[in-house]
């Protein structure tokens, strides 16, 4: 039921070495990791989240856009399928005979939306121009400093 305990195998072993090296550092200094700390301020990953900011609106924004353009269209064709139906039935009517139906005015009868503004859009591709722009200054001083701190 109970099988006998065996010798541990090299993997076993290693890894219990590699554990207790870990545990038990030969230095007594503690680690330093300043000689990683490129310096680079904090106005890097404010741009950086500046320009995701804005690219995120701007998205939004576009979306906004092509729904009420989509809209528009829609609200165009339904209108320009009253008028050919109108026609038709015009046609038909003097055809057999009967007085054409009055024209009606169809921008009384369909409400279609004014074009979207697209201002807010352009703010937005500025924002994220300038945002991009000191992104940019700040990143080059820093791969700068990358390029130094290699090896030769």
């Amino acid at each position: 039921m109970f099988s006998r305990p065996t010798a541990p195998t090299a993997l076993q072993s290693y890894a219990a070495r590699s554990m207790t090296t870990l545990a038990a550092p030969h230095s007594s200094l503690p680690p330093d990791f300043s000689h990683l700390d490129l310096g680079l301020p904090s106005a890097v990953t404010r741009n950086l989240e500046q320009v995701v900011e804005g690219l995120d609106n701007y998205r939004t924004e576009e979306n906004n856009v092509a729904y009420l353009t989509r809209q528009i269209a829609r609200e165009k064709t339904r209108a320009d399928a009253y008028v050919t139906g109108r026609k038709e039935e015009n046609v038909r009517r003097v055809a057999q005979g009967l007085p054409p139906l009055p024209e009606e005015d169809v921008s009384r009868l369909f409400k279609i939306p004014p074009e979207p503004n697209r201002l807010e859009s352009m703010l937005l591709l500025g924002q994220i121009d300038a945002s991009a722009k000191n992104l940019e200054e700040a990143t080059s001083t820093g791969l700068v400093r990358i390029y130094a701190a290699q090896d030769p």
